[in-house]
């Protein structure tokens, strides 16, 4: 947990939402510094963040990203996922990390996704399909049970892993927004494996429709498998 007055890097920041809530914590006598590829997302997170203090975006990726500074705490969240080599960021991002400061990674295992009675058909076949997508584009769908392995191999000696899973359960008030994860993944994401050739028009489409449905009528529960690593 982030304390008054500590400097802190978080990697993949994106529109800045963890960023700006690492940067209330450290407060004024804080440094929190975000960084992302995305041009686009690092104007947002700068006018997001208004005139938050002790808060700094820059666009910059996790290989490339250089700088004499070093942070009390590196954090990156759900950004290995999609990276082609996760262990080279991790070694980029070990370089930034003060004597005695902590690097901290939060990511999924997809392969470990569990849903409540099962889903439709279409969206499982949409997922599959999302999950060879991934595999072939050279990401690592298990990533989160990789890291630890990952910290070792690259000098760290003490890692703790924690579970962090996102549980979603009917009883819960937002159960019709945070079940809906996979039904949006297919409105976002779901085009561009249509265009490559992974699904048809049709199956997404029936998949989003036929999850929905899931959702008002027979969906009990969706975990998303979720590790946080710390070394």
């Amino acid at each position: 947990m982030p304390e008054a007055g500590l400097s802190v890097l978080d990697v993949g920041c994106g529109s800045g939402a963890i960023t700006r809530s690492i940067a209330e914590k450290t407060g004024p006598t804080g440094r929190v510094l975000g960084i992302d590829p995305n041009e686009n997302l690092i104007q947002q997170a700068r006018q997001n963040a208004g005139t938050l203090p002790g808060i700094d975006f820059q666009q910059a990726d996790v290989f490339s990203f250089d700088t004499t500074e070093q942070f009390d705490l590196v954090t990156c969240a759900r950004t290995l996922q999609w990276l082609a080599q996760p262990e080279a960021a991790l070694i980029n991002m070990k370089r930034f990390v003060k004597p005695g400061g902590h690097l901290a990674i939060l990511d999924f295992n997809h392969e470990k996704l569990a849903w409540s009675p099962e889903p439709p058909a279409a969206m499982r076949t949409f997922y599959d399909a999302f999950l060879q997508w991934r595999q072939d584009a050279g990401f690592d769908n298990a990533i989160a049970d990789h890291v630890q392995a990952m910290m070792h191999r690259i000098g760290f000696e003490s890692v703790t892993v924690e579970a962090q899973f996102e549980i979603s359960k009917r009883s819960d008030p937002d159960f019709a927004i945070t079940s809906r994860l996979w039904a949006e993944v297919a409105e976002l994401r779901g085009p561009q494996l249509v265009q490559a050739g992974y699904i048809s028009e049709d199956i997404r489409l029936q998949a989003i429709t036929d999850y929905d449905n899931w959702i008002a009528t027979i969906g009990e529960s969706m975990i998303v498998y979720l590790l946080a690593v710390e070394a």
